[in-house]
């Protein structure tokens, strides 16, 4: 999984913070009422702004309440209860999760491999389950997570090209958080340009890692230095990004609490994340601000 889709705590108000992690916690509680305590471990931030996007566009109001979790059982927190964003956003990670396991049993080697074919083992009811539900979600992710595997075995140098299934598989998701028909279109090319900018870091990331196991990343496989792979990386980012933003503006969101969360996230979370393409991360969301005299404050 990804998870570069942060919000930037240091900008938003208390109140928003603790929406923001009332979402995450209910997708961590939804995840454990529709397919049990497993799936919990690939709660991913990414989807949290898509169940954010799904309720801001329904005008749906969850419902919150104060509650205790098994990662805080001594201190009640606000979690945010069931909404149809939620549910969808479980079913769609599951889904995500299981296909993107099939990909590491192909591309990982001997030790990590053997934990992936045993993940893959322990998803397969979660994912036939969630695959009823969104059966053309699951054909989608199945196709391009081969058009992946291909795209690699042929050694693909083009990171346009090489992101492409992992665009149509976020187009896809993105297509889920739709209310009506007029809307499809924008989210879909959202969640394209989004999943080119996941696929982008993600590579950056691995960069150095892959280049010492020989395992394949185009930014390698192009023969970019390090100094010209965060360089690429960073200007396909941010074309993608303001793309993002502007197929952003031909949708409407009404609820000021989802407004506020989407767009701090997209306008200030995802910028920080592409600022820092090719670095090591942190699960958390970054909380700093700069200081007058430069230096970072907590």
């Amino acid at each position: 999984m990804f998870g570069y889709v942060l919000p930037y705590q240091a900008d938003l108000k208390v109140w928003q913070w603790q929406a923001y992690r009332a979402y995450y916690c209910g997708l961590c509680m939804q995840l454990k009422e529709r397919y049990g305590f497993l799936p919990r471990f690939v709660l991913n931030y990414d989807f949290v702004f898509l169940a954010l996007l799904a309720d801001g566009l329904s005008g749906e109001e969850p419902l919150i309440s104060s509650s205790r979790c098994i990662a805080n059982p001594i201190q009640r927190h606000p979690i945010c209860q069931v909404s149809k964003g939620l549910a969808m956003a479980a079913d769609a990670l599951v889904l995500t999760a299981y296909y993107k396991i099939i990909d590491d049993v192909s591309d990982e080697r001997a030790a990590k491999r053997m934990l992936s074919v045993a993940a893959q083992g322990l998803f397969h009811r979660a994912q036939e389950k969630a695959g009823r539900i969104f059966p053309e979600l699951q054909t989608v992710l199945r196709t391009q997570t081969q058009c992946q595997a291909n795209l690699e075995a042929k050694g693909c140098a083009d990171p346009d090209e090489a992101a492409d299934p992992t665009a149509q598989m976020t187009a896809a998701l993105f297509s889920l958080a739709a209310a009506e028909p007029s809307q499809q279109a924008p989210l879909r090319h959202m969640g394209m340009l989004l999943g080119k900018i996941l696929y982008y870091l993600d590579a950056a990331e691995d960069f150095d890692s892959d280049g010492q196991s020989g395992s394949y990343n185009v930014f390698q496989n192009a023969k970019l230095s390090r100094e010209d792979m965060i360089a690429q990386v960073t200007l396909l980012c941010r074309m993608c990004a303001g793309e993002a933003a502007r197929r952003y503006g031909e949708i409407s969101i009404e609820s000021p609490v989802h407004k506020a969360l989407i767009e701090n996230i997209l306008f200030l979370g995802l910028p920080q994340s592409i600022s820092k393409a090719g670095q090591k991360r942190t699960r958390k969301p970054t909380t700093h601000l700069s200081s007058l005299n430069g230096k970072e404050i907590l």
